[in-house]
């Protein structure tokens, strides 16, 4: 057989352990069924190891004659355990003998118990009928061709009984393909695939079982009353033997599913491969994470660390190596009062996005320590809007209120703005009442604008009534001189900080309008930092904050001591912030810290 993909087994049951089927894989079909199972057929079906069990490696199904022509067997089924959709299965088995029997192996669609058969599709991969020895059928049952169905081919097999065979089935997209010993001999593949043609592209799963009579399988030699009863009477069992089922499928279906957004030091996360391949399995996590199960498998445990990054995976299989990876983003979890989100220290805007509109012009300069926006908004209703993305989600469970502190002349006295936060998913908070920043001081100072979010997370659009993740706030969208509340004109304003604080942080505390003057050298650093204080005098802390929000150092710092050294060696890469505080007084600094 020449398939037309290269495919990796990705799941099979090899019928090597235990002495029942596995029940993590397979369940039955018991009783004796509406009308024989719709066919007529005369079996009862049980679970037990007269009618079921594992012996020699292989799966062995039994009917067996218990009186006059009443028979047991048995039909096992991966329903609601495994299924799959496209890929190749390979059934390898060896068959009953007798006439009278009807044993098959086959797939329905898993929303069989919803739409029904035939809507739910069948694909019988090998079927016989004892009475037509040596004879082995594919088929295809859809609404458009079901029952007696001329979907289907035939292939001799002489030997059925007494050899193992592999019984092929390939389904893609497009078409079906039945093979025997990779010898194909029936393809499917209408030129229009409908729900009535073409019920192939919905998860299936796999049964396998000996019925006994039935519409096919009765030999009208030996019937009785009418009935579709006609089994060889010198028959009393009807074993099949199937070594192993095996499914394999291109590794375009394997991906890694884990938790993506995680607070730092999480431990036992797990990630898994979906539809995972055989081969020699490496998973690799970033410095400070580190595997505490499941390497060389499809599934891994993890204790996290305070980096974010990436899960990846390589796959060695027999079509080639595949490689896998999985983003995992790391909460920032503020600590304290306030919670810096940028101070624009850096003076880079690479966090930051402008979308104006049609014949607008927006402008960005990230100088002396503050964002300026020149904007020349002859459209407002194109609701012009700087995007500003933070590092990390930050978690504003607890810091819920958003602070701005902003300077403007108001020179053309257009300004207006608005401030809507939004989530890692993009739901922007946009919803009535909005954190609109008016009325506008202009008088050229600093003044702090603020707006509590507290059980006030919901969006307007694009949905309405979906709520914000609070744990994950991606970033602001600041909308100037916008909408129905915007006028053309132009203008400038500066912001200096934008802050999480805890609520009625900045009116209870009127000292954050005080801010202390303090240098932070070298900036970038490597191995150390100084801090130095403008004035001496006060007395107070220094607090220093990693991306994250976790608290790296708290250190008092006496009032006469100008400079406070600090050791960054042990520091991972990145943003710290530095805030020097007391309780008249408070400052923060941004610094980057580049290794040594």
């Amino acid at each position: 057989m020449s398939w037309s993909q290269c495919y990796e087994l990705v799941w099979s049951d090899e019928f090597n352990t235990g002495q029942q089927p596995n029940p993590t894989y397979w369940t039955y079909d018991l009783g004796v069924g509406s009308s024989g199972w719709g066919n007529n057929e005369i079996q009862v079906y049980t679970n037990d190891s007269e009618n079921v069990r594992i012996e020699g490696g292989n799966l062995v199904i039994d009917a067996v004659r218990k009186s006059g022509n009443n028979w047991t067997s048995a039909r096992i089924k991966s329903q609601g355990r495994f299924n799959f959709t496209y890929g190749r299965i390979e059934f390898r088995a060896k068959l009953p003998v007798g006439s009278g029997t009807w044993p098959a192996l086959w797939m329905l669609g898993e929303n069989f118990a919803t739409v029904g058969w035939p809507s739910c599709g069948e694909i019988d991969v090998m079927e016989h009928v004892g009475k037509d020895p040596g004879l082995v059928h594919s088929a295809l049952h859809s609404p458009s061709s079901y029952g007696n169905t001329f979907t289907k081919g035939s292939k001799s097999v002489p030997d059925f009984a007494n050899e193992f065979h592999l019984y092929q089935a390939e389904w893609t997209e497009e078409r079906i393909t039945f093979s025997i010993d990779g010898v194909d001999f029936y393809t499917y593949n209408p030129d229009s695939k409908t729900a009535s043609t073409w019920p192939f592209d919905t998860p299936f799963f796999i049964i396998m079982n000996i019925a006994m009579g039935g519409n096919w399988g009765s030999d009208s030699r030996y019937e009785v009353g009418g009935q579709r009863n006609g089994v060889d009477p010198n028959l009393d069992k009807a074993t099949m033997e199937v070594d192993y089922v095996r499914v394999y499928q291109t590794s375009t279906n394997l991906e890694i599913s884990g938790p993506d957004l995680i607070r730092p030091d999480e431990e036992n996360l797990t990630y898994t491969a979906s539809s995972p391949l055989q081969g020699q399995y490496n998973w690799s996590v970033p410095e400070g994470a580190t595997i505490i199960s499941g390497q060389g498998t499809s599934e891994i445990t993890v204790n996290w660390g305070s980096t974010p990054g990436e899960v990846t995976l390589q796959i060695v299989g027999n079509c080639g190596t595949y490689d896998r990876s999985f983003s995992v983003a790391l909460q920032s979890i503020p600590q304290g009062d306030f919670f810096v989100l940028d101070d624009f220290t850096d003076e880079e805007t690479n966090n930051l996005a402008i979308h104006a509109g049609t014949g607008n012009v927006i402008t960005l300069t990230e100088q002396d320590d503050q964002l300026r926006i020149d904007y020349d908004i002859s459209r407002p209703s194109a609701n012009p809007n700087v995007v500003i993305t933070f590092d990390q989600p930050v978690n504003a469970e607890e810091l819920s209120e958003l602070q701005l502190r902003i300077r403007t002349r108001n020179e053309s006295g257009t300004i207006s703005l608005r401030a809507d936060p939004f989530d890692r998913n993009g739901t922007e908070k946009n919803a009535t009442p909005v954190f609109r920043l008016e009325p506008i001081q202009s008088d050229g100072d600093w003044a702090w604008y603020t707006f509590d979010f507290q059980n006030n997370w919901t969006s307007n659009s694009p949905v309405a009534g979906a709520q914000l993740d609070a744990t994950a706030i991606q970033g602001i969208k600041l909308y100037v001189n916008y909408g129905f509340f915007g006028r053309p004109g132009s203008d400038s304003l500066w912001i200096d900080k934008v802050q999480l604080a805890r609520p009625g942080f900045t009116t209870s505390a009127e000292f954050i309008r005080e801010e202390v003057k303090f240098s932070v050298f070298p900036n970038p650093a490597s191995d150390s930092i100084v801090i130095e204080k403008d004035e001496v005098g006060q007395k107070g802390v220094v607090q220093i904050f990693n991306t994250l929000g976790q608290m790296v150092i708290e250190q008092p710092w006496e009032g006469q001591q100008k400079q406070l050294k600090i050791n960054t060696t042990q520091w991972e890469k990145g943003t710290y912030r530095i805030v020097w505080k007391n309780k008249v007084q408070i400052g923060v600094r941004s610094i980057v810290v580049i290794g040594s």
